[in-house]
């Protein structure tokens, strides 16, 4: 939660986040309201829609806080400039996020795409992902020197593996996928680039 907002804004945010994953754990996005949201949380409707458009407004919010929190996480527990090491502690966290919130998002169920675009789970943890690509590939001009197409590259191995491995994890431990992954980003990021992290 970002700590420069008014304290009952924060408290605000973290009564409707927490209101929200009760609610979708037992019954899909498309099917509960603000109204329904509000009860639980204890906030006023007037109040929910001081800040947000509508629910999928709202949703967007709270995948960006997520990210946000999970973002300073890396930022604060991997080595920020070595490659390997930071774009590893990233699966690491996507794995753990999948894990975390799975019973969400067996009801994640949403009728129309239209209205809520999947797009924004990837907008800001792709901005960033590719700010520190960036700053990754300035250091190392033998490093692969298009952030916008690796970012893309890191993304959709990340979710497709973190979904694979959800699926498998009854014969393939974390540590084993953490291990598989690893090959993989040093092909893109060699070792002599990186400290490495095992």
């Amino acid at each position: 939660m970002d700590e420069s907002l008014d304290l009952r804004v924060q408290k605000t945010y973290t009564a409707l986040i927490q209101a929200f994953f009760d609610i979708v754990q037992e019954k899909p996005v498309d099917k509960f309201t603000v109204n329904e949201l509000c009860k639980k949380a204890q906030v006023r409707r007037p109040t929910f829609y001081k800040h947000f458009n509508d629910k999928y407004d709202f949703i967007k919010f709270v995948i960006h806080t997520i990210q946000k929190e999970t973002l300073q996480d890396i930022d604060s527990t991997a080595d920020t400039k070595q490659p390997l090491d930071y774009l590893l502690t990233c699966f690491k966290k996507v794995i753990e996020l999948l894990e975390k919130y799975q019973q969400v998002l067996l009801h994640f169920k949403i009728d129309s795409l239209d209205e809520f675009p999947f797009e924004i789970i990837d907008d800001y943890l792709e901005m960033q992902l590719e700010k520190k690509l960036t700053y990754f590939l300035e250091q190392n001009p033998q490093l692969p020197q298009d952030p916008d197409f690796t970012c893309q590259i890191l993304l959709g191995m990340y979710r497709q593996i973190a979904l694979w491995w959800m699926k498998n994890k009854k014969t393939t431990t974390k540590e084993e996928v953490t291990a598989k992954m690893k090959q993989f980003l040093l092909l893109l990021f060699p070792a002599k680039n990186n400290v490495d992290p095992f």
